[in-house]
């Protein structure tokens, strides 16, 4: 697949939902992160445009077939403008907690691991789930400034080797985008004053695609995007449109390629026969938290769901331009969300699943999937229930 950067050249606006009218003192407010159906329609629409850039109508029903995988979210090389390091959602299996002594710039972080449950305490879990926590009481108190997105680095070495630890939370990673506010006034041309009917002061609240490195110089500042990756090969660089109010991005192919499978992850997965499933974007379930495709045989392996470490659902919908009309809201299962899976099959077959799975999405519905939806990474787990100390 050919990756492709989005670089923002204004703050963008991925709009929550909420009504946007000509309505004084009005706000457009974004969310932290686009969803993947955002990048996908952009993407979608570039590939379906004419030489003079305008949308071919017909071409609707070919662009939805172009599988798009992400958005993720990369820092940029200050000189070259590509992909310097990868960022991806923190994982919901790991905790940062305040160190003892305090101190700012470190966490403890601590693993989530599914528990084996004293024979007197009760759940409402489905049968065969376990819950998922710390198996030794902690009581320190979560870091408040939590990174959102940690480093490929980072990440990937808690996917092999997940173990309790002192962190440096600058090395882990960071919130990503800075938000910024701007407040606009609507002028009525004629009178040159404002416009109180189509909305005389309304405010944006976007995401700024840059990152302080803490001095005081502001062009020093670390520079975001979007990565996206995609096997479709008429697809124009240059400047296009990208979220709500028509904001502008710059699109470029990447020399970088998506990060590959360790190898020593994938011998790891073969020799215990159980891993963990770490999305990097939402995904859709079809009964909600619980995946149905995923636990298909898929390539000789029919996986088993065993315990899953997931947050509060994100909500999506948006706009159908082919039946001019919104699209039914959903419920998706976030990013970072972990589910700990026992495989059946033999070494070949789960080398082929461990291929098939890696940074490909595992949503339900396949055109979720072709929109990039449910991007999953793999992690190791050993298959064995913690005891929980009460």
């Amino acid at each position: 697949m050919t990756v492709w950067v989005i670089e923002a050249r204004d703050p963008l606006i991925f709009r929550d939902g909420r009504p946007f009218d000509a309505v004084p003192g009005t706000r457009a407010v974004s969310l932290p992160f686009p969803f993947p159906s955002t990048t996908a329609g952009a993407l979608r629409t570039r590939a379906g445009q004419d030489g003079e850039g305008r949308f071919q109508k017909d071409a609707i029903s070919w662009v939805k077939q172009i599988a798009v995988h992400g958005p993720l979210l990369v820092e940029l090389d200050k000189n070259t403008g590509d992909i310097a390091r990868w960022l991806v959602h923190s994982p919901s299996d790991a905790l940062l907690l305040e160190p003892e002594p305090p101190d700012g710039a470190r966490a403890a972080l601590k693993r989530l691991v599914p528990l084996e449950a004293p024979p007197d305490v009760h759940t409402d879990l489905p049968e065969g789930l376990s819950l998922v926590g710390m198996p030794k009481p902690d009581f320190r108190k979560p870091i408040k400034k939590a990174p959102r997105y940690w480093y490929w680095e980072a990440f990937e070495e808690w996917l092999v080797n997940p173990e309790d630890q002192s962190v440096d939370l600058e090395g882990i990673g960071h919130d990503g985008p800075t938000r910024e506010a701007r407040v606009h006034v609507g002028i009525d041309p004629e009178t040159g004053a404002a416009d109180v009917e189509k909305g005389a002061l309304f405010q944006t609240r976007g995401l700024e695609f840059t990152r302080p490195r803490g001095g005081s110089n502001p062009g020093d500042a670390h520079r975001l995007a979007l990565a996206v990756a995609t096997e479709t090969l008429n697809l124009p660089d240059g400047l296009g449109f990208l979220g709500g109010e028509r904001r502008l991005a710059v699109w470029r192919k990447s020399d970088s390629s998506l990060p590959a499978c360790p190898d020593r992850l994938k011998s790891h997965i073969r020799r215990n026969r159980h891993c963990r499933v770490v999305l990097l974007t939402d995904a859709h379930f079809e009964t909600g938290w619980r995946p149905t495709w995923l636990l298909n045989q898929i390539d000789g392996v029919t996986p088993g769901l065993k315990a899953i470490a997931i947050g509060r659902p994100h909500v999506v919908s948006g706009w159908d331009m082919a039946e001019r009309g919104p699209k039914p809201a959903r419920r998706l299962a976030p990013a970072g969300t972990v589910l700990f899976l026992e495989l059946s099959g033999d070494d070949d077959a789960i080398d082929r699943w461990v291929d098939r799975i890696w940074l490909s999405p595992v949503s339900d519905g396949e055109q979720d999937r072709l929109d990039g939806f449910g991007l999953a990474a793999l992690g190791v787990w050993y298959g064995t229930l913690q005891r929980m100390e009460v």
